[in-house]
């Protein structure tokens, strides 16, 4: 016998002997276990349904004791000493969301319908620094029909991750773009349905998430003429079941189109200011702050329709997101002008400045300079 065989014959020989084993002790294993199987209840042999879970979105929390409006939360002390001084600094700066905000824009698209139609050859796109006196916009135009109901529903669906002036922008753009192929209300529902997704978004490519919002505006569009005589609810329940629109927007909606108030619009300006002063600390979700600030003000409904234009040009203008204006703030210092003071000052800066050591010239967004005078009168 050769060395390769002995050695086969022996592997084998193990492999027979081990595969032995191994019936015999299985056999041995179903013995103990079949005498017992049927006094096991089927619930505990059938293993039980998991629930599916979907790891990958992030559910909104919502607090419990702030699901219901009637709730009195009580106010924080230091809420109308701030909310009064920020409307107080508000009084004296223009914002972009003044100027160009999405409850301005469809009048000012009434605006550049008027003006065009005195003179297409020669209309040119308006800059925001070109736009006179917005007030008297606003007392000239109102919104009061259909399709400018629709364009505010859609300045807000663009506005979602896009500033007011890339907004505007979009918004003039796609207005004068139609008044030019003919359309009479130039962006209307006629000629947003008459237009390709695609060429929507080559439209549009300028706001945030612009390809996904050129597919909700068409399917907005088609929805609303099918189902609400080519106009816009007047029900928060029913805006918020439109593709693209939420609570923000909704609210807003009502406000700018119907004058309804019935909730409080929050952005991304008030998460952060509501955190940093203290108002709201227990997360940055919208909703939960939005429930949050109606329960607080549930007697003080007439600050609901105003809070956010104030707190939202304050954010924008000079408690930005990335360089605070603290040296241009009332609320960074006791004086005779201010009894109160920010819980979050940048003191940094404000030694920075009095050393001479910031220049103070940081970007601006907005008209500070009848604050400015107040501050140093």
């Amino acid at each position: 016998m050769s060395l390769s065989s002995h050695f086969t014959k022996r592997k084998v020989t193990k492999i027979i002997k081990d595969t032995a084993s191994f019936n015999s002790e299985i056999s041995n294993l179903n013995i103990k276990i079949e005498p017992n199987i049927d006094s096991i209840p089927i619930s505990k042999i059938t293993k039980p349904k998991r629930k599916r879970t979907i790891k990958h979105i992030k559910l909104e929390t919502e607090d419990d004791t702030l699901s219901n409006n009637n709730i009195n939360t009580p106010i924080p002390n230091n809420f109308f000493p701030i909310y009064n001084k920020i409307k107080e600094m508000r009084k004296l700066i223009i914002t972009p969301v003044d100027l160009v905000g999405c409850i301005r824009i469809p009048l000012v698209l009434k605006y550049i319908t008027q003006e065009y139609k005195k003179s297409p050859n020669l209309f040119k796109p308006l800059k925001i620094e070109d736009l006179p006196n917005i007030q008297s916009i606003i007392d000239k135009f109102k919104i009061e029909n259909s399709n400018d109901r629709y364009q505010l529903l859609v300045t807000l669906m663009f506005s979602s991750q896009t500033k007011d002036e890339i907004n505007f922008i979009v918004m003039q753009n796609l207005h004068l773009h139609y008044l030019r192929k003919g359309y009479e209300n130039g962006l209307c529902m006629e000629s947003i349905i008459s237009t390709s997704e695609s060429e929507i978004d080559s439209l549009i490519f300028q706001i945030g998430f612009h390809k996904r919002k050129s597919s909700y505006l068409l399917e907005t569009t088609n929805y609303l003429i099918n189902n609400y005589n080519s106009d816009i609810p007047n029900l928060i329940e029913n805006l918020i079941n439109l593709k693209g629109i939420g609570y923000k927007m909704g609210n807003l909606i009502l406000q700018g189109a119907w004058n309804i108030t019935t909730g409080i619009s929050v952005d991304t300006h008030m998460v952060r200011l509501c955190n940093m002063f203290g108002w709201y600390t227990k997360d940055k979700n919208p909703e939960n702050i939005r429930k949050y600030l109606e329960s607080m003000l549930i007697n003080h409904k007439e600050i609901w329709n105003e809070i956010n234009p104030v707190l939202v040009g304050f954010g924008q203008s000079i408690c930005t997101p990335t360089s605070r204006r603290c040296d241009l703030c009332l609320l960074s210092t006791i004086n005779k002008k201010n009894n109160v003071i920010c819980p979050a000052i940048d003191k940094r800066l404000l030694l920075r400045i009095k050393n001479g050591v910031d220049n103070n010239e940081r970007k601006i967004r907005g008209d500070l300079a009848n604050l400015i005078d107040y501050i140093n009168s």
